[in-house]
């Protein structure tokens, strides 16, 4: 059944937001294949849905290649017989998605630990994955060895019990040094692979201290309190500071060779099953620094 928050946007973008893996013309195709109907009728993409509509799915939409297990240089922080705390690269897609199913995260923990090692409740093609980071975001991630812990630690990002930290270079220089930036996101309705800044769509909260600036730019240190898709990156845009080479949200001219955003998760802190609150960081990668000390805001 459809909920009233959904009535009158249209069946495929409803679908697409959803299971976020799958393409939005995937989904496209098998309404028009016929495999996607409302109330047992075929439709449109573009027919919105109302209030009681039921959505039928061929379950051929959501079946998953196999996935193999690919040797990958996994930076392992800490882990026990329970989970793994992992420091991700760069240029690293997290999971299995559309036509891309090699040199995912996934398939470097598959040949790390194995199927067995790893959770497997959070769907086939995302063993061990409790949350994610961007292709080109890099840092601090849990992964869970089994599913009593994928259910656990799924609980603990659910209900905002997980402390994490990023670090970002932006460009501009601050007036307000600190502040807590609390709005809602959703979908941008001119281009869905994009998040927006807008009335409707989940609550999104973060809050950033700037902790160096030269002219231009600033390094700015993030917490976010909620979780949504490239929340960071959205933000600081919001407040007119987009990461420095963030390529979506960012199209900002600047001197450097640089065709990604620059953010760093540096620290993750959560109570874990044994009620012990643990902390981890990581420093930031090579490029990351690179870019500090090239613009004067290093230690």
């Amino acid at each position: 059944m459809i909920l009233e928050a959904f009535e009158n946007i249209r069946v495929d973008k409803y679908i697409s937001d959803e299971f976020e893996e799958i393409p939005r013309e995937k989904i496209k195709d098998f309404i028009k294949d016929k495999k996607i109907k409302v109330n047992n009728k075929n439709i449109k993409p573009s027919y919105k849905l109302v209030i009681g509509d039921q959505i039928d799915i061929d379950d051929e939409l959501f079946e998953v290649p196999e996935i193999l297990a690919e040797p990958m240089d996994i930076k392992v922080v800490y882990e026990n017989e329970d989970y793994a705390i992992i420091d991700k690269d760069e240029n690293v897609i997290v999971h299995p998605a559309g036509s891309i199913i090699t040199g995912t995260l996934v398939n470097g923990l598959l040949y790390k630990y194995g199927y067995d090692g790893l959770s497997h409740i959070g769907g086939d093609d995302r063993p061990g994955i409790v949350h994610r980071l961007d292709k080109d975001t890099t840092g601090l991630m849990v992964i869970a060895k089994n599913n009593e812990t994928y259910k656990y630690m799924k609980g603990l990002f659910e209900t905002r019990q997980v402390y994490k930290e990023y670090l970002a270079i932006v460009f501009g220089n601050f007036d307000q040094k600190s502040a807590r930036i609390e709005n809602f996101m959703d979908r941008d309705k001119n281009n869905p692979r994009k998040m927006a800044v807008c009335p409707s769509g989940r609550k999104a909260i973060s809050e950033y201290e700037v902790i160096k600036e030269v002219d231009g730019y600033s390094l700015v240190k993030i917490h976010i309190l909620t979780g949504r898709t490239h929340q960071i990156r959205v933000h600081m845009t919001h407040i007119n500071h987009p990461l420095l080479g963030d390529p979506v949200y960012g199209n900002v001219k600047h001197k450097f060779n640089l065709d990604h955003q620059l953010l760093h998760c540096t620290r993750l802190g959560f109570t874990d099953q044994n009620g012990e609150y643990v902390s981890f960081s990581a420093p930031v990668h090579a490029k990351f620094q690179k870019y500090q000390d090239v613009l004067g805001l290093g230690d």
